[in-house]
């Protein structure tokens, strides 16, 4: 009884051993029943005592000598997300006020860029030449749209089609319509309803074919006028077997159910158990303005682009200083490009930034091509979108009063607005309505975080 007693006061926690210990004093009280057994009982007793040690022992030996894994390291992205919503949940109020279009001039200039939208040129114009002559350093037009642009949309959604072919770009069907004027436009078939929620990680799922018209109105909205011009464009059955090229016609037919037209066309992931097929004999998709061979577009990888491996991070997501090494590669104003981009791709939830392109004609200017992994799930904020912001620290001051213009509801409005110009069906759900504010005022958040932390001025 005394080794009992040492051993309970030496772990009275031992859940185990308290079990042990009443079984001991039940074998005690019936031990004169049992004493012909007594010599099986003091063998149980012992073997019982003998295990209660060796638990004893084993959960108070020293933790020294135990090998412990080495502490997981939280990642940087991590790190800063979990600040930017500390920052979030103490944002001045102020930035859920709206600005009123009287006080802004950047309101004034958005007016003007929706009058643009609504303005219908007649005459015999160029719109397509028009359209191309406005483009320089800046951007594919002025902040404030061009005269043209109403009237190129427009030409976008009903120019008679003379040839259809498929697009050998990329890993997704894409097709190339020719124009009866030999204008060229990418189209991006429709794979998912606008209310479908895209889940996995931030690239999963088939391009959003309204992914890639929101893009290039919220490109606008927000001083970015790098996106070329998209619209919604309906192909039917006829159009598409009467101009398909006898490439094309190879990769079509009839589904024998539904009667439908499929097509799987040819690219990396293209195959004929996965086509795309027409709805009541129609195609819906995005129509994206071909841009001229002349401004010479050049690819480069992306700094802050993404493994693309389970389990694999890239420097950036893991090195908190990652920004220090860019800046020894990129000057301040290409670094100030990534930060741009990087807000507008968090706004829209396009996490696929594996490239970005630039017009070496025009001093190098970037665009922002292939959006059409965003709007996949409204439900989700992927910060790591914003690594270059919140790693550099840094953001151009045009850029910042631009985004403050667009406070309180203010963005979603205007959008809505320009949508209602050209797109009679709805493109976006309310739930990314709400996404679209929620981001902006993470945007925010992430900025006044930026200038707490930082002893000198984060805008350029």
């Amino acid at each position: 009884m005394y080794i009992v007693y040492l051993i309970f006061k030496y772990d009275f926690k031992n859940v185990l051993f308290l079990k042990n210990l009443y079984l001991f004093r039940i074998i005690m009280l019936n031990l004169r029943c049992y004493y012909r057994y007594y010599c099986i009982i003091l063998l149980i007793i012992f073997l019982v005592l003998c295990f209660n040690v060796y638990l004893v022992l084993f959960f108070s030996r020293d933790e020294t000598s135990i090998k412990i894994a080495p502490t997981v390291k939280y990642n940087a992205t991590y790190l800063a997300a979990q600040n930017i919503l500390k920052s979030l949940r103490i944002l001045d109020k102020d930035f859920e006020l709206p600005i009123k279009t009287s006080q802004s001039s950047i309101l004034r200039e958005i007016n003007i860029l929706l009058s643009n939208l609504k303005l219908k040129i007649n005459g015999d114009i160029d719109l397509y030449s028009s359209t191309i002559n406005v483009i320089n350093e800046n951007g594919l037009m002025p902040l404030y749209g061009s005269p043209y642009l109403g009237s190129t949309i427009n030409l976008l959604k009903t120019s008679k089609i003379i040839k259809t072919c498929y697009s050998i770009k990329g890993t997704q069907l894409k097709l190339l319509l020719t124009f009866e004027n030999k204008q060229e436009v990418l189209f991006k078939p429709k794979w998912y309803l606008e209310s479908e929620v895209i889940h996995g990680n931030v690239y999963a799922g088939k391009d959003r074919y309204n992914g890639e018209i929101l893009a290039f109105y919220i490109s606008l909205i927000l001083g970015f006028p790098r996106v070329p011009i998209v619209v919604k464009r309906i192909l039917d059955s006829t159009e598409l077997q009467e101009t398909a090229t006898i490439g094309l016609k190879k990769t079509m037919y009839i589904n024998s159910t539904t009667k439908e037209t499929c097509i799987y066309g040819k690219c990396y992931y293209c195959k004929r158990e996965d086509p795309i097929c027409t709805k009541s004999l129609r195609l819906e998709g995005a129509a994206i303005f071909y841009l001229p061979s002349f401004i010479n577009l050049k690819q480069y990888l992306h700094p802050w682009r993404r493994s693309y491996k389970e389990n694999q991070r890239t420097r950036w997501e893991t090195d908190n200083n990652f920004c220090d090494y860019i800046k020894t590669n990129y000057d301040l104003e290409r670094i100030l490009d990534f930060i741009d981009i990087a807000m507008f791709d968090f706004i829209i939830g396009n996490g696929d930034r594996h490239l970005y392109e630039v017009m070496e004609r025009f001093n190098n200017s970037i665009l922002l091509i292939d959006n059409g992994k965003s709007f996949g799930n409204p439900y989700e904020d992927n910060i790591d979108i914003l690594a270059p912001l919140y790693q550099c620290c840094l953001i151009r001051q045009k850029t910042w009063d631009r985004l403050k213009t667009l406070k309180g509801g203010k963005f979603t409005e205007i959008l809505q607005n320009m949508l209602d110009v050209h797109e009679t069906i709805s493109l976006i759900t309310l739930p990314h309505y709400y996404a679209l504010e929620r981001r902006m005022k993470i945007i925010y958040a992430s900025v006044v975080m930026c200038q707490k932390k930082s002893n000198e001025s984060i805008f350029k």
